[in-house]
């Protein structure tokens, strides 16, 4: 069985041929479901059985709780998953080559214990490929709120803030006023575009359970701050950038692909307006990002 996911204009074909699955009711990766003949950018192959073999040598990173690990082995990357709160014993093996268009995950039984998600790329394994497959010169994942604001032709609108700094609730302000297609509440994807960006939103949502597989042109940034008041002023370069990357989903582990993930966010900041936002929240603050709109 064959599944194609679409996330952030990369195809993933999911090669799955032992078994059947579907995805969970109201899983958010379903909106992300593509048909066609299309070839995939990366091809990922599902094999099961009763053990995985173990990783070869010390793990380059490693993550707090053991929810994965990072070896490599010959040029690819190997990642290892298990966490004390999916039952503490390693589950699973992804295998990716180093371009990151092709790899295999094998599953052991206890990732498939009543009560798993059937989905054999669930987080965050998804996430880690997209991450360190963009990172190959192809863009980036940010954590982010993004907005398509309707017109001709629709502009997508970031806002970029860490946990706590009102992605969730912008989000829910912006689907309360209407007129706009909230894209994620937590994590969206950016991509080089010509001479512009691109803004996708991700499976991957926050607490207001906001995905969209919806894609625009990228117009604005903002950077989210809780404020007594409404007001956007201009951020200076060094304080953009320093968001940016604290609110990146990069590959640290990888140099290459974060000095081209940095050269990305500095081009970025060159061509497209970024400004500090205070709000309050309400439904105001809608009212003022709308006022300013250019």
């Amino acid at each position: 069985m064959n599944v194609d996911l679409s996330v952030g204009g990369v195809r993933i074909r999911i090669e799955d041929p032992t078994r059947e699955w579907r995805f969970a009711p109201l899983d958010p990766h379903a909106a992300f479901v593509v048909n066609g003949r299309a070839e995939p950018d990366i091809r990922m192959s599902i094999h099961r059985g009763d053990s995985l073999p173990a990783p070869k040598g010390d793990p380059v990173y490693s993550t707090e709780g053991g929810l994965w690990n990072l070896h490599r082995e010959g040029g690819d990357l190997v990642f290892s998953l298990g966490a004390p709160a999916e039952g503490g014993a390693l589950h699973r093996i992804a295998r990716l080559d180093p371009a990151i268009t092709r790899g295999e995950v094998r599953i052991a039984p206890a990732g498939e214990r009543n009560g798993f998600h059937p989905y054999p790329l669930r987080y965050p394994l998804d996430e880690l490929i997209l991450i360190n497959h963009l990172a190959r010169r192809r863009g980036t994942i940010l954590h982010a709120c993004g907005v398509v604001l309707g017109g001709a032709p629709p502009r997508g609108w970031l806002f970029v803030g860490k946990s706590g700094a009102g992605k969730s609730t912008l989000s829910r302000l912006w689907r309360e006023a209407g007129g706009a297609e909230v894209l994620s509440d937590d994590r969206v994807i950016l991509r080089p575009e010509g001479e512009g960006f691109r803004l996708y939103g991700t499976p991957w949502h926050g607490d207001e359970r906001v995905s969209s597989a919806v894609t625009a042109p990228l117009d604005r940034i903002f950077l989210l701050a809780h404020g007594a008041e409404n007001r956007i002023t201009p951020a200076g370069p060094e304080e953009a950038l320093e968001t940016l990357l604290l609110n990146c989903f990069a590959p640290f582990y990888d140099r290459a692909g974060m000095e081209w993930t940095v050269d990305f966010l500095q081009l970025l900041l060159r061509r497209v307006p970024v400004a500090r936002l205070e709000f309050v929240p309400d439904e105001s603050a809608i009212r003022h990002l709308r006022e300013a709109r250019p």
